[in-house]
């Protein structure tokens, strides 16, 4: 148990900035979270301000340069590379960069929410063809809390036409990752990860392989490992089978 707790530590730490509000990723052979706000492409930093994302070039490590900055509206939260392309998550839209010239990404589309899911958008993360991306509003109304999250499902078949094939009601939604054909959700609403099947993209099956955790916040899944990131720790858990999720580790912060 503590090998495996030592080899996998430096992926707990990237972890750790996603609800230090740090958030940290890296490319290129890394592994990070997907609530992220800046990481590495092909010798660049892309780096999310609230209304523009920020090239920076790391020929020099010591002094990164900013050599390229692109505007977009006000809210930008998260950011994920996958494909030769950056998806971001903002609080009305998603997103999607092409980065051909890593100096310098260039908008391809963005996608608007409907009104009633406009309010925050947190992680994206692709698989092929398809983007998935959890948004939540919470809200004070009339003295109470309420929320309104959903697992979005966009068609990204044409990264210049995203479609919106379809939405998933969660409580309180935050990082996500998958593993094969399942969908991992971090729920802090529901204190649990949930797991849906994306084997048929267009329609997801809520699965009842999830396991209940205090307050997810963040996940990275590296083969067989799934490391969760809580508000209180860090969790490590085998997904070698899918109808057999165990934790196999812990580390309080």
């Amino acid at each position: 148990m503590k090998k495996i707790l030592l080899t996998y530590l430096c992926f707990l730490w990237l972890l750790a900035g996603c609800f230090e509000k740090a958030n940290f990723a890296v490319s290129e052979g890394g592994k990070s979270g997907s609530v992220t706000r800046f990481t590495t492409y092909q010798g660049y930093m892309y780096v999310l301000n609230l209304n523009e994302v920020q090239t920076y070039s790391l020929v020099n490590p010591s002094k990164p340069l900013l050599v390229h900055t692109l505007s977009t509206d006000y809210g930008l939260e998260t950011i994920n590379i996958y494909d030769n392309t950056i998806f971001l998550g903002s609080t009305t839209s998603l997103y999607i960069l092409d980065i051909t010239d890593p100096a310098a990404p260039a908008l391809l589309s963005k996608t608007d929410r409907l009104f009633e899911l406009s309010r925050r958008c947190d992680p994206v993360v692709v698989k092929e063809n398809y983007a998935y991306s959890t948004i939540k509003t919470i809200e004070n109304i009339c003295g109470s809390i309420s929320s309104i999250s959903a697992l979005i499902v966009y068609d990204i078949s044409d990264k210049t036409q995203p479609i919106v094939l379809n939405t998933y009601d969660l409580e309180i939604p935050n990082g996500l990752g998958y593993k094969d054909n399942y969908l991992f959700i971090c729920d802090e609403g529901s204190d649990y990860l949930e797991v849906f099947d994306i084997s048929d993209p267009a329609q997801l099956v809520k699965t009842s392989l999830g396991v209940p955790i205090l307050d997810p916040i963040d996940l990275i899944i590296d083969g067989n490992r799934m490391f969760v990131a809580t508000k209180t720790d860090f969790q490590i858990f085998d997904v070698s089978d899918m109808n057999n999720i165990r934790r196999i580790g812990k580390i309080d912060r």
